[in-house]
């Protein structure tokens, strides 16, 4: 006989599935979940509050009729109709307690998957601004012995605010002697967080050219990066693709090396230079951050790789373009660079 469960007891027995690692990593992908849905509904102003015992709680204002109202909740273990969201449904099933109040209302209250949808979520009117508070601990039983680290959660809304340049969190810590306040909120995106970057890695002469430009077909392209003396600077290189980090790397990468790489070349062949250009070179050079959005295709079970053909393709045109336009005006730069590559 096979039992069926529903939704909300379906990732209490099986977790792993639904946000990967029962430790920080996963407990960060389960608040992944919800930002994500704050993008997809143009929610980008949301609150963190670390507090004692585990407990975090999330604030934001929604805008009438936007995805987070209170339909949502009273279908909340129903994911093959109505409005249904992962995220929330997941802050429900692993968490040891949760309370959900709108307009200061409590909405919702729950203990370990069980939930109580309460009367007040008759008196909430949908078609005007709402105020939310989402308050939970989650489950030591299913996170055995996970203590939440402010740091780990800043290093996971430091990304999502980089990657979204609409993006602001409030990250604020209470769970120690003295509270703690941070903001993360990057208006020019990828482009900020190199020049950041930049000034607290290198020298003031080590690096050659910073670069930065955004790009939309289906996808939604963004690159940053500085090109410098890797004799005085450790390379980096971030690639991320739906706000994950695409650690293997993949078409966006091979896109953008590949870009680099035929520029390069037509210009050494321009003043009769000899130069072998190797991906392994040029990543020596770089300090380089990319990011892309859309519908994707990833290659092996950990999704830690892309494999779009057509981002490879698209990208290794408009890095040469980007490269072709800004390096016309900076010839020596061009012959500064050549002979660097030439030399090694």
């Amino acid at each position: 006989m096979i039992e069926e469960y529903n939704v909300l007891e379906h990732i209490r027995m099986r977790p792993a599935m639904y946000i990967g690692f029962l430790n920080h990593l996963g407990y960060n992908e389960l608040i992944s979940y919800f930002i994500e849905d704050f993008i997809k509904a143009e929610i980008y102003d949301i609150t963190f509050i670390l507090e004692k015992d585990n407990r975090l709680v999330m604030r934001w204002v929604s805008p009438g009729k936007t995805l987070f109202n209170t339909e949502i909740i009273k279908s909340i273990d129903q994911y093959r109709q109505g409005q249904f969201y992962l995220s929330l449904a997941g802050i429900i099933a692993l968490t040891e307690s949760s309370t959900i109040e709108v307009n200061s209302l409590r909405v919702l209250q729950s203990e370990k998957g069980n939930f109580e949808i309460l009367d007040n979520i008759h008196h909430i009117n949908n078609d005007e601004t709402c105020r939310w508070t989402i308050d939970f601990i989650p489950d030591k039983y299913i996170f055995n012995g996970l203590i939440l680290s402010y740091r780990v959660l800043n290093n996971l809304f430091r990304r999502f605010s980089f990657l979204d340049s609409n993006m602001k969190i409030r990250s604020i810590d209470e769970s120690g002697d003295e509270q703690q306040i941070n903001i993360f909120h990057y208006p020019n995106g990828l482009a900020e967080i190199i020049d950041d970057e930049v000034q607290k890695r290198l020298p003031y002469d080590s690096y050659f050219f910073t670069l930065n430009f955004q790009k939309k077909t289906q996808y939604s392209y963004s690159v940053a990066f500085a090109f410098g003396d890797h004799q005085v600077f450790t390379p980096k290189i971030k690639m991320y693709a739906n706000y994950k980090e695409t650690i293997l790397g993949g078409s966006l990468l091979d896109g953008i090396l590949q870009g680099f790489s035929m520029f390069l070349k037509e210009e050494a062949v321009k003043r009769n230079i000899k130069l072998n250009i190797r991906a392994t070179k040029l990543k020596k050079y770089l300090l380089l951050y990319g990011s892309i959005q859309g519908e994707l295709t990833f290659l092996g079970s950990t999704r830690w790789k892309l494999g779009t053909p057509k981002v490879q393709k698209e990208m290794k045109n408009f890095m040469y373009e980007e490269l072709k336009l800004y390096f016309a005006n900076n010839e020596d730069k061009t012959i500064h660079i050549l002979q660097i590559l030439q030399d090694e």
